[in-house]
């Protein structure tokens, strides 16, 4: 099982890191959108202002990066 890491980014400052096991890439991304999901609809002053979450690998390269604001219209 891979260990993917969840960053609160604004642009390009991390703001929270959290670290997930999870299966696969597929999975991580998934939950990435979830996560994004859920910061969206409980924290809305992070609605409008550019902030994602950001998904790294074990080596800690950054492989893919969820908006907030996306995910609050498609969620």
């Amino acid at each position: 099982m891979s260990h993917y890491h969840f960053r609160l980014v604004d642009h390009d400052r991390a703001l929270s890191v959290t670290g997930r096991p999870v299966d696969d890439r597929d999975q991580a991304f998934a939950l990435a959108k979830r996560l994004a999901i859920d910061i969206a609809e409980s924290r809305q002053e992070f609605l409008g202002k550019g902030y994602a979450v950001a998904v790294l690998n074990d080596a800690g390269t950054e492989i893919h990066r969820e908006s907030i604001d996306s995910a609050e219209k498609s969620g």
